[in-house]
């Protein structure tokens, strides 16, 4: 994601193709996805600081490239937070218990609380198919049983 991509007047962002970083949305199909409020506030502030450049990457590594670690840096904070599930053991023999190497934080979840806290709130199923990227409506379908499951507890 570049400055370019974040509309910070009407609070969404563009997920678009990066040829230059070898990137293509999710079906290739470029869209754009609303954010709250605050998030904008922190982006602005972040891109003030930085003195960014619209073709400036938002998340970058210390060399200016695309940022691969995000997982990393979601553990380790599931870590420090006791988050873990205390059962995990990697194929390296990392346990969750001892580090930041709990199973049960992946970057595609992310996904599914985007969309099931969407569909908590009344988003339409047919909006959120267009702002996840899916050509069929039954991939965003799977979401629901989620959705639903959670607003009954």
């Amino acid at each position: 994601m570049t400055w370019r991509d974040v509309d910070f007047r009407n609070s969404v962002v563009r997920v678009t193709a990066k040829p230059i970083w070898k990137f293509k949305p999710k079906n290739y199909e470029e869209r754009a996805v609303p954010l709250p409020a605050a998030m904008i506030d922190q982006l602005e502030q972040l891109k003030t600081r930085r003195n960014a450049t619209p073709s400036g990457l938002i998340f970058h590594n210390t060399k200016g490239k695309p940022n691969s670690l995000h997982i990393e840096v979601v553990k380790s904070v599931a870590h420090r937070a006791k988050l873990n599930c205390g059962q995990c053991v990697t194929e390296h023999g990392n346990r969750c218990a001892e580090g930041p190497y709990c199973q049960r934080f992946y970057l595609h979840k992310f996904r599914h609380t985007f969309a099931t806290e969407h569909l908590r709130h009344g988003i339409d199923v047919r909006t959120l198919q267009g702002w996840m990227g899916h050509r069929d409506i039954q991939s965003t379908m799977v979401y629901l049983k989620g959705s639903s499951r959670k607003t009954r507890s």
